[in-house]
């Protein structure tokens, strides 16, 4: 394991220590979760460890739905971190949410900053906490993807699959069924072939 690795881990659980236990820090994922109400508010570190001493740190932060995961392992498919997300650096992009500091930090493992655990504490208190209230259900999330909200990834492409877990977990086939004519072909095709996988497992929720 290389030491950008090893220090991304001991910041990670310097940054769960400083919430105060409220998140738990899994270090093999760089994952830090916590309990809501519908399922999980989640925060993964991430970045580039190309120019070793000197990396980037950011995190992706996301909610994941009990019901969505259900879904998922039904399905037998990709269990997702989350069904709904954002990237800290493109918190420039999310209208309104009132934060003006950076969304990634350039770090040389060899001298760290002693304060960036805190840094990246209130970076998540400032970024990811109001995105977790805004798409604390299920319902605000489905209307967040259809609509490409600026706070979230487009579901549109590869990462139509966080939609579909949403319609299907608010048992809304048909709202996905009509969103899905704006995918391309090769996704409308994948698309089609979970639904008919879907209705072959006849899924409860």
């Amino acid at each position: 394991m290389s030491a950008a690795d090893n220090y991304k881990k001991q910041l990670g659980q310097e940054v769960a220590d400083l919430f105060g236990g409220e998140f738990k820090f899994y270090k093999s994922k760089l994952e830090l979760k916590r309990k809501r109400a519908e399922g999980f508010d989640v925060i993964v570190l991430s970045g580039s460890n190309k120019w070793s001493p000197y990396i980037d740190v950011s995190f992706y932060f996301g909610r994941n739905y009990d019901a969505a995961r259900k879904v998922e392992k039904a399905l037998g498919s990709y269990t997702m971190p989350y069904q709904i997300q954002q990237y800290s650096p493109n918190v420039g992009s999310m209208k309104g949410v009132g934060y003006r500091g950076d969304g990634t930090w350039e770090v040389n493992i060899d001298e760290p900053p002693k304060d960036l655990a805190l840094t990246i504490k209130k970076a998540i208190e400032k970024i990811a906490f109001p995105f977790f209230e805004r798409f604390s259900t299920l319902k605000a999330a489905q209307s967040a993807l259809e609509s490409d909200d600026s706070w979230c990834f487009s579901p549109k492409g590869p990462f139509y699959h966080m939609i579909f877990t949403v319609d299907v977990a608010l048992n809304d086939i048909e709202h996905f069924k009509e969103w899905s004519q704006c995918l391309d072909e090769f996704y409308k095709n994948q698309a089609f072939e979970d639904i008919a996988k879907l209705q072959g497992n006849k899924i409860e929720i």
